[in-house]
């Protein structure tokens, strides 16, 4: 029976985050103002025979560095409302259909080295999560210019829940 797991990893949080750092240096040289915090997040959807034991696998020994990266993972293909705080705009970024995925290719490869023979397919993406005084136009904004690049990325914009309830 076939599995879709999504991994999500980031770094600790007292662990610099040198992609998140670029990023807000990225925003401000944009002229965005307001961002208080950003915070990148890997995820990984592998679809295949694969029970939590192999993913839990996968997550120690190929997809993070336990000494500065944390990660979590789910049955599903799901995750942003795993981050949905008040304040906090998530964003999606992926490749658009027919992009070769290179970190993808290399996980699939890497399951097969370390043992993991049910791993079929494999797809990576980034999200995005962002604070600060922002709304819709803004985060649009450093979408367009900071996160994705519009010739082989999609990206979709979660507003934060509504805090006034």
């Amino acid at each position: 029976m076939e599995n879709v797991w999504s991994v999500c990893v980031g770094y600790k949080e007292e662990q610099l985050d040198p992609v998140s750092r670029r990023v807000r240096w990225e925003i401000r040289d944009l002229g965005v103002k307001g961002v208080e915090w950003v915070k990148t997040v890997q995820v990984f959807q592998l679809k295949g025979r694969l029970d939590e034991s192999d993913i839990k696998f996968l997550c120690e020994e190929l997809l993070h560095d336990p000494i500065v990266q944390e990660y979590t993972y789910v049955r599903g293909e799901k995750v942003a409302p795993l981050f949905e705080k008040p304040g906090v705009w998530v964003v999606e970024v992926r490749y658009k259909p027919g992009v070769f995925d290179s970190l993808a290719g290399s996980v699939l490869e890497g399951a097969k080295v370390i043992g993991v023979q049910g791993l079929e397919e494999a797809e990576t993406y980034t999200i995005y999560l962002l604070s600060g005084d922002l709304n819709h136009k803004k985060v649009e904004l450093i979408c367009r210019r900071c996160l994705a690049n519009p010739i082989i990325h999609s990206y979709k914009i979660y507003t934060p829940p509504d805090t006034s309830t």
